[in-house]
């Protein structure tokens, strides 16, 4: 068996040295705070869109059962129970979104996985 060819091209090695090449949390700006406020905005558009396609979906659904909630949407409140999930599902979005500004601090680190 022969040992794997590990010489790099001159452009295989132009891309290794490019940031990001490597998983993690590279800079690709001088300033961190680019990445990380790329990173938002990157991450709020997947959520935004997860959410929208969900949502029609689901509408879909209701429609071809012969349910039509548009009014209750519009005017409607929801239960306690539903209110005090979303509080917490909410608390989870702003950590795992904006806790990569606070970077010196861990929140690039937060636990919770992006949606992308």
């Amino acid at each position: 068996m022969t040992a794997p060819n590990t010489t790099l091209t001159p452009e295989e090695a132009t891309l290794r040295a490019l940031p990001g090449y490597e998983r993690g949390n590279p800079t690709y700006f001088e300033n961190e705070v680019v990445d990380h406020l790329l990173g938002i905005v990157l991450e709020l558009g997947a959520e935004l869109w997860t959410i929208r396609d969900r949502q029609a979906f689901t509408e879909e659904l209701l429609r071809e059962h012969g349910i039509d909630l548009g009014e209750r949407l519009q005017n409607g409140r929801p239960s306690d129970a539903l209110q005090a999930k979303l509080k917490a599902e909410r608390e989870a979005m702003i950590k795992r979104i904006y806790g990569r500004l606070y970077s010196r601090y861990g929140g690039d680190k937060a636990d919770l996985k992006p949606a992308m």
